[in-house]
């Protein structure tokens, strides 16, 4: 029987790493698809669980169900979105050629604002009252910048579709052959770090099923709560802004966009009170949500700590964008945990740091679900 030798093994090792390194390299496009992929099949875990039980031995059915469900919630808000956009988009080209005509006058709100009357009239005279002043602002559009940016948005758009097609793809197959995919990830992860590889896996599973529960569903909880909220104070289109809330309120401090675009329309009508009133509220609210709940139910599954988890989601979406929400807590989490193994027991996955597990019960419970 031959022995594969010392200089063998090194040369195999360089050879897996080469490939590995130009593998990434030509699918480095397609990575933040295959991310979201995982991210996703994480969060429809529960749901996977369910249809499995109900439909034995048809995981191809259930893997479809899935994907196609995952497809709708994100098409159908979106297409109500931009059904709207459109609307309102003809309405304000409408009100800036009347504006360029006519000029703007003055709102009656500005008279009942508590301060800086007199700043606001003396603006607005100067700049909007009349058809010559009105077209002079309106004039600084330019026309050729907003054709440099709409081919931007165009082509980044384009990208983004694709990225999406391909991320429902990979679903469905991760969904599909989830278990195997799993056995495989978990042998892998023991041959190559031993019992540490295992248990940072079902520290970054939990990390990443916290930050879906924290940011998606605490998300849609917010974006209801603010549509009632801008029902109950008069806010125009409160469904809209309460979906648009909700997407924005994914993002860190997203909300406080839409909530100042709320205030603006509120104040547009005159409803300078309503305006404080739904203000004070949506703020209260979001700080709420955004400096505990969040940060706890994220941080409560892996005991994971709240500077920790900010820092995660923060700079995970500094440096990635929206998939920085979900990837830089799990980050966070498995570097947490390679830190608890080293100073408790200076040896990271070694044979006495079994009992590491004990020390995050919910990690070990969730990862056997």
């Amino acid at each position: 029987m031959q022995h594969t030798t010392k200089a063998q093994t090194r040369a195999r090792v360089v050879l897996a790493a080469a490939i590995a390194a130009a593998a990434l390299w030509i699918g480095m496009a397609f990575v933040p698809a295959i991310l979201w992929a995982g991210v996703l099949a994480i969060g429809v875990e529960p749901l996977r669980v369910w249809l499995s039980a109900r439909m034995p031995g048809r995981p191809t059915i259930v893997a479809a169900l899935l994907t196609l469900a995952v497809l709708l919630v994100v098409l159908i808000p979106l297409s109500i979105a931009i059904s709207q956009a459109l609307v309102e988009a003809q309405s304000v080209a409408a009100w800036i050629s009347d504006a360029r005509a006519h000029g703007v006058p003055l709102p009656d709100w500005v008279a009942r604002l508590p301060w800086g009357r007199e700043q606001v009239t003396a603006w607005w005279n100067l700049h909007l009252a009349t058809p010559e002043a009105a077209a002079a602002e309106f004039g600084r559009l330019d026309q050729s910048l907003w054709r440099s940016h709409s081919q931007a948005f165009t082509h980044s758009l384009i990208r983004r579709v694709v990225v999406f097609a391909f991320t429902l793809v990979v679903l469905f197959f991760l969904l599909r052959d989830r278990d195997n995919i799993v056995r495989q990830l978990e042998r892998g992860a023991t041959r190559a770090f031993g019992d540490a590889g295992d248990r940072l896996g079902r520290q970054i599973f939990a990390a990443v099923r916290g930050a879906v529960d924290g940011m998606v569903l605490l998300g849609l909880a917010q974006g209801i709560l603010m549509a009632i909220l801008f029902a109950i104070g008069g806010v125009p289109h409160p469904i809209l802004l309460g979906l648009f809330s909700g997407f924005a309120s994914i993002i860190p401090f997203g909300l406080a966009v839409v909530l100042v675009l709320a205030l603006l329309l509120l104040l547009a009508k005159g409803a300078v009170m309503a305006a404080i009133l739904v203000g004070a509220i949506g703020y209260a609210l979001n700080f709420v949500i955004d400096h505990f709940l969040r940060p706890s139910l994220i941080g409560g599954t892996t005991r994971l700590p709240f500077v920790w988890v900010l820092i995660g989601i923060l700079g995970g979406v500094e440096t990635i964008g929206l998939l920085g929400l979900f990837v830089g807590p799990a980050v966070m989490a498995a570097l947490v945990l390679l830190w608890r193994e080293w100073v408790a027991e200076g040896d990271i996955g070694g044979a006495e740091a079994g009992h590491t597990a004990e020390l995050h019960p919910a990690v070990s419970e969730r990862g056997k679900s």
